[in-house]
């Protein structure tokens, strides 16, 4: 990783006294490149318009350094913008955007590759212990990472061409992606919805049910669960809660190599691992079919709450009988 530029919003933090940036310094900022890059809620966005401003500076600035002090401004001075619009509409509910840093850095990732990262990181003052003046900084904590983007790019023909568009925010605010960066989701909560729950199904379906249909039952039951609640998803959580308290019924099934495979599903299956989930979208795949015997079917819809347990299968009188708790008065008495 070659750092080709570091730009930051505070004056006189970077350099010693020789004008160079202090070594731990970049540790630091490779730590940081490192972290957005790899963050687990990152989402994947897209370049509607390479026209809008920061998009276009990043593409200058991947061309030519020279005007790097102009362009850097030029990003700071439309995130400033875009805050200034946030506050004005959130002020009258007594809430507040949050101010911070802003770093940006130009990185030649591979021998094709360039990064450009922008994050805004907390903001913070303290007093100097030797002659206690006030400073400002930011810390190296990486939880004090509030939103950031990571651009990945490559230079053919002297032209820059975008590729994948990282995007981490730590709050549902739009001004973000929307105001300052421009950028448009990939992928959208309700495709996000779809595909994870696809995917993870028939993950299930493959590796589970051919050992055991009991346990990919429960488990796909205890998935529809999940996705039939409108809530904010975190993938890697919700793939840890399904598969680490439950107990397979057949020995045979790795437990570990179930949840590797599900924990691979969204890079290979492209979906994002941070998203609300929207129950609508899956209005197609929200039953379960059992064919029983010629002309009678028993259909589960989702939102059958731990039908599992209300429904066995046993053996009487020689004959293999599938047993129904029933809590309806009028079905039971129909079949009385």
């Amino acid at each position: 990783m070659n750092i080709k530029l570091v730009a930051v919003d505070m004056d006189g933090t970077l350099l010693n006294s020789k004008k160079e940036m202090p070594e731990e310094f970049q540790v630091f900022v490779k730590e940081y490149i490192e972290y957005a890059n790899s963050n687990e809620k990152n989402k994947m966005y897209t370049i509607h318009d390479e026209q809008t401003q920061v998009v276009s500076c990043i593409r200058q600035m991947a061309l030519n350094q020279d005007k790097c002090e102009v362009l850097t401004d030029s990003i700071a001075d439309k995130l400033l913008t875009s805050e200034r619009l946030a506050q004005a509409k959130i002020y009258h509910m007594g809430s507040s955007v949050k101010k911070g840093s802003l770093i940006q850095v130009l990185i030649q990732n591979s021998s094709d590759e360039l990064l450009y990262v922008v994050a805004k990181v907390e903001h913070s003052k303290w007093y100097d212990g030797s002659d206690l003046s006030k400073k400002y900084g930011f810390s190296g904590d990486k939880k004090s990472l509030w939103k950031s983007a990571v651009f990945s790019m490559y230079e053919i023909n002297s032209h820059i061409v975008f590729k994948d568009i990282k995007v981490y925010s730590d709050t549902m605010a739009k001004y973000w992606t929307v105001s300052f960066l421009e950028l448009d989701e990939a992928r959208d909560d309700a495709k996000n919805t779809y595909s994870a729950f696809k995917a993870v199904d028939n993950e299930l379906k493959s590796a589970v049910e051919p050992v055991s249909k009991k346990d990919y039952v429960k488990l796909s039951s205890e998935l529809q669960n999940v996705m039939n609640t409108p809530q904010q998803l975190n993938y890697n959580q919700c793939i840890d809660q399904l598969i680490d308290s439950y107990s397979f019924s057949e020995e045979e099934i790795e437990k570990d190599v179930i949840k590797d495979c599900l924990l691979a599903l969204p890079e290979r299956k492209n979906f994002d691992t941070e998203f609300k989930v929207v129950p609508e979208s899956l209005n197609n795949k929200r039953t379960k079919k059992f064919q029983l015997s010629q002309g009678i079917e028993l259909t589960i819809r989702s939102d059958a709450m731990e039908y599992p347990d209300k429904i066995v299968s046993t053996v009487v009188d020689g004959k293999r009988v599938i047993q129904i708790v029933c809590e309806d008065d009028d079905t039971y008495d129909a079949f009385a």
